[in-house]
């Protein structure tokens, strides 16, 4: 697969640029590129084709607050399968890890971090490559305003306590988005990130399908190893392999693992040493995501997703998943049917 950019996003650039009152040919007239090509799901351009695109885009437009219109644009169906794994997790926090993990396979010039504050859930973007000023901020008003609004898509209702924060001074376009925009926007900050308030974590999806959610999920995740199969560190294969797992039954063990990869369980320690991961926790992060599906079917009891999970005992995974959580599987539950 090429490591590129999905073309549907070239697409969407001429189209809010056409809106802005500008010919789109003078965006794409000479980079080779067609509409009928551009529409195929899994068809990408070139990281060349993608910087040249947004170079002459930002060029005409940027100060018309060009990331801000785009972002308005942006439906979640638009992001093929990290779209389909928001749209359908259990909650807006899985949903939020999903797209900040799967981020470098829609914006490969961009990592995310996800991390939970008392009051926020918080994603921050950082360029993992130079960019000129006017493209990055650009895309980072798109990333991230975009993802606010993937967030109101998914829960259907507007967004309230929450804010986007942004390197350098108020534009003036901003005053013309103000109002239209999910979440205010905060300037001069030391960091580009989207807050989110916290009551959205274990909020439910709309359209919440833990089985369609795990086939697009592992689509994400091979997606990913086909892009960047040198990329990927050691712990992460691992996870990829957890996650991969059959449903329904305990995930593999230590020596499992360690057959898989052809090595001794004293290499397979070593390595993940190396990278400063331990195999318990990568375990306990693929338990926690299977056993916050599963609670979302009421029709399976506690004690059978313990069973599922590998857990002989209900009160051991009732004590896990509030390490995990900060509560018990019956309140996690709840908070579902209130949400």
């Amino acid at each position: 697969m090429q490591q590129g950019i999905p073309g549907i996003y070239l697409l969407l650039l001429c189209d809010v640029m056409t809106q802005l009152g500008f010919d789109e040919q003078k965006i794409i007239g000479d980079l080779g590129v067609k509409h009928d090509d551009l529409l195929k799901p899994d068809h990408r351009i070139s990281m060349e084709i993608g910087h040249v695109a947004a170079q002459r885009g930002t060029a005409m437009a940027a100060d018309l607050g060009l990331g801000l219109a785009y972002a308005q644009a942006l439906r979640v169906t638009l992001h093929g399968s990290v779209g389909l794994v928001a749209l359908t997790s259990p909650t807006i926090g899985s949903a939020l890890q999903a797209m900040a993990r799967f981020v470098a396979l829609r914006a490969p010039f961009f990592q995310a971090q996800l991390q939970t504050e008392q009051d926020h859930i918080v994603m921050g973007l950082e360029p993992t490559m130079n960019m000129d000023g006017p493209i990055e901020r650009f895309l980072t008003e798109a990333i991230l305003i975009g993802a606010a609004i993937v967030v109101e898509q998914l829960s259907g209702r507007v967004i309230e306590g929450g804010w986007v924060e942004l390197k350098g001074p108020e534009p003036d376009y901003y005053d013309r988005y103000r109002d239209r925009l999910p979440l205010p926007l905060r300037y001069q900050a030391d960091g580009c990130r989207v807050r989110l308030p916290i009551y959205l974590q274990n909020a439910v999806p709309q359209l919440a399908d833990p089985a369609a959610m795990e086939l697009a999920r592992k689509q994400c995740e091979k997606e990913y190893q086909d892009l960047f199969p040198d990329e990927e560190k050691f712990y992460e294969k691992i996870v990829r392999h957890l996650s991969l797992s059959a449903v329904g039954a305990p995930l593999p063990s230590q020596q499992d693992v360690a057959r898989r990869f052809n090595m001794s369980v004293r290499t397979l320690k070593r390595r993940l040493q190396q990278e400063q991961v331990e195999f318990r926790e990568l375990v306990e992060q693929e338990l926690k995501s299977r056993a916050q599906i599963l609670l979302q079917q009421n029709s399976l009891d506690i004690s059978a997703i313990a069973y599922q999970l590998g857990y002989s005992d209900v009160a051991n995974f009732s004590t896990a998943f509030k390490r995990w959580c900060g509560v018990t599987p019956t309140e996690f539950r709840k908070s579902l049917q209130h949400n």
